[in-house]
């Protein structure tokens, strides 16, 4: 009768002594944390423009002190909540990364054939959504 080894809760599913194994599986690692950080490179763009739509409203209160741009821009952007919807959108960007950073990670440690991609097509669209609507609301501001 062949000898069972008792299996250790942390074990790899994986023969990770074998190299082309060993090879894919850190592959599928790098590849998780390549899809996190440009996740997180978004994040931090969206602040960034929150910061430039703050700056941009700066720059629209002071020019319509000049007698030369009177006429021009005589009204209140609004900025304020779009400044922190588009900040809010980048710290959701960032948490959701880090949620989808673990849950892939979890996945390939524990060997799962497939997991679903619903969520990150999901997000992405809101993400993209939420952009667009920002941009939107904030073109009415101006043209208005």
């Amino acid at each position: 009768m062949p000898e069972t080894k008792p299996q250790d809760s942390h074990a790899s599913p994986y023969d990770l002594s074998n190299p082309q194994v060993l090879l894919a599986w850190q592959r599928n690692h790098l590849a998780n944390e390549r899809t996190f950080l440009a996740w997180c490179r978004t994040g931090l763009a969206l602040f960034g423009f929150s910061f430039v739509i703050e700056r941009f409203d700066f720059f629209i209160r002071q020019i319509q002190h000049v007698p030369m741009f009177e006429g021009m821009a005589q009204k209140h952007l609004h900025t304020d909540a779009i400044t922190l919807s588009t900040f809010a959108v980048g710290v959701l960007v960032m948490v959701v990364a880090t949620w989808r950073f673990w849950y892939v990670r979890r996945c390939i440690n524990t060997g799962a054939k497939t997991f679903s991609v619903t969520p990150d097509i999901i997000f992405t669209v809101a993400v993209v959504g939420i952009i667009l609507g920002l941009f939107t609301v904030f073109w009415h501001l101006i043209v208005q």
